[in-house]
């Protein structure tokens, strides 16, 4: 991956989380903390599954910007974010143990990092709901730079197996429909 592209995946991936540190510091998200942890957790998995199996440098350098951007999120969300603990935390956190236990177990990264993606993925169902319901709820800059962040790494891995493409594949389906969603609100005034 020439690094022109490297670099274009971070400087977009930390833009994206930077907009959200910045919403949540003037009080325009509040985020629960609960969630804020478990997403970081899944982003320590994720990062581990992607180094660990031998991923593409575009897979890695979306990963680390997933890590990056997750404990910023959870470091403003201690001070900022709301104490709210519901199901879908408890789902996630138990994906994240039993990814967790299949790893230790079989030394299986690919699998740990599926089940990570899936985790995610039941996290980010209230987000989709909010922004179906409502799309000026969330941040469309947010979105689209994670989208195009991530849309670069998947270009910079191209060549390599659909296995090793694994998350930038999950990132511009997830990030890609919600800026869809959130770009819903230019059409629905």
């Amino acid at each position: 991956m020439p690094i022109s592209i490297y670099l274009l995946v971070l400087l977009f991936g930390l833009g994206s989380y930077t907009i959200g540190v910045f919403q949540v510091l003037k009080g325009n998200y509040k985020p629960s903390l609960f969630t804020r942890l478990v997403w970081l957790l899944l982003a320590i998995n994720a990062y581990a599954g992607v180094t660990l199996s031998g991923s593409t440098s575009g897979s890695v350098a979306l990963a680390t910007v997933l890590l990056i951007g997750n404990f910023g999120m959870f470091l403003v969300s201690i001070f900022k974010g709301s104490r709210e603990y519901e199901k879908l935390e408890i789902i996630c956190t138990f994906l994240l143990l039993i990814s967790a236990a299949i790893w230790i177990v079989f030394s299986a990264p690919l699998l740990n990092l599926t089940i990570a993606l899936i985790g995610n993925l039941i996290g980010a169902l209230p987000t989709y709901k909010k922004v179906w319901k409502d799309p000026s709820d969330e941040s469309l800059w947010f979105w689209f730079l994670f989208f195009v962040a991530s849309t670069l790494s998947l270009i910079g891995s191209f060549d390599s197996s659909l296995q090793k493409m694994l998350l930038p594949l999950y990132f511009v389906f997830l990030d890609g429909s919600l800026t869809v969603l959130c770009l819903r609100r230019f059409y629905l005034k």
